[in-house]
């Protein structure tokens, strides 16, 4: 079970909005008349073919196939913008920094310049029309740049009940702060990711929290995503997945069998036209008939035989259960519909990853 603030903030998400803070993400830039073939030429999808004002999800390869990181991966007009765990942030800005050059780019670091919050929950989109001052329509992995109306500003000053202002407010340093709007995919819920310069981060979260106070909005925690992201099937790197996944175990949504070469792409062509799909084991979305969380590396059996792990759980208020991620082994995941978990052998259902 979870505790009683756990439920308030999640029950808040799935009824009115949440107000997450990612600013902690890995956020690399990449611009130069070459980025678009440098960065296709070595992640997992396909960036050529990606729309301006469009990201896409994909992944850093080794030349086994293996996975340096996973990314998404946006289009602006004049760059390319590249969020990713902070645990592989590093590893994969020295790659980049290493092969830019020749690729004719420049890229920077952007993860302690620009902050990133989100809004989850199906009050969002009213949120952010209040915030604006106009409906924000977009589709998935789309993005937009605004700028916080004047009257929302207004808004937040005159209900202010302290004796000083802020004085970035006060001053309305913020009036021409740009906010790029991207409608991402990190639960069920609608959300929307809020991308803009790190300077204004207080300010900006002060705003945001004071406007959605009509909603009932709440500073969500990690603990109360890992349930949101799990009801969804969304494994995260360094805890479903790591540095010895091969891509083909985790995700096909993160790769393009069409495109042109990229690193680790003869391993994961091979996987597919040779081995037609099948992989030593595969990331599959668990229901479990129990109350309480499991551990990590806690056994899978099929008629008492172990055939997996798992790899992160929580207990879904939706659901009444535990949901979890884990690995089953080949031979297994396409054809084991039920499985038990557990020392105790408790009754699981098993779904491939949506």
């Amino acid at each position: 079970m979870i505790s009683e603030g756990i439920s308030e903030k999640y029950n808040t998400v799935k009824n009115n909005v949440g107000l997450f803070d990612f600013s902690f993400e890995g956020k690399i830039k990449v611009n130069g008349e070459g980025r678009i073939d440098f960065i296709d030429g070595i992640v997992s999808n396909d960036i050529k073919n990606l729309k301006e004002n469009f990201g896409i999800y994909a992944a850093f390869l080794d030349r086994f196939g293996r996975i340096l990181s996973d990314c998404c991966i946006y289009r602006f007009r004049d760059f390319l913008l590249i969020t990713l765990p902070f645990s592989q942030k590093n590893r994969i800005f020295e790659k980049l920094k290493d092969e830019a050059i020749l690729a004719k780019c420049n890229v920077e670091d952007l993860t302690l310049k620009y902050a990133l919050l989100s809004l989850q929950g199906p009050k969002s989109k009213f949120l952010l029309k209040d915030l604006f001052n106009e409906e924000v329509t977009l589709k998935d992995f789309q993005l937009t740049n605004k700028k916080i109306s004047n009257e929302t500003i207004n808004n937040i000053k005159n209900n202010d009940n302290k004796k000083t202002d802020n004085e970035i407010i006060k001053n309305n340093k913020i009036n021409n702060a740009e906010i790029t709007i991207i409608k991402t995919k990190r639960s069920n819920m609608d959300c929307y990711d809020l991308f803009f310069k790190g300077d204004f981060h207080n300010e900006f979260f002060k705003i945001i929290s004071d406007a959605g106070k009509k909603y009932n909005i709440k500073k969500i925690s990690n603990e109360t995503y890992d349930i949101l992201r799990l009801e969804a099937g969304i494994p995260l790197f360094g805890v479903d997945f790591d540095e010895k996944t091969i891509l083909s175990e985790v995700s096909e949504k993160a790769i393009s069998y069409i495109k042109g070469c990229f690193v680790g792409q003869e391993v994961i062509a091979r996987i597919k036209n040779i081995g037609k799909g099948l992989t030593a084991k595969k990331l599959m979305k668990l229901e479990i008939n129990a109350n309480e969380k499991f551990g990590k590396n806690t056994g899978i059996f099929k008629e008492n035989k172990k055939i997996g792990y798992i790899t992160s759980s929580a207990f879904s208020p939706e659901k009444k259960k535990v949901i979890a991620l884990g690995f089953l082994d080949r031979g297994f995941y396409d054809d084991a519909k039920e499985v038990d978990v557990g020392e105790d052998k408790i009754n699981a259902l098993v779904y491939n990853l949506s």
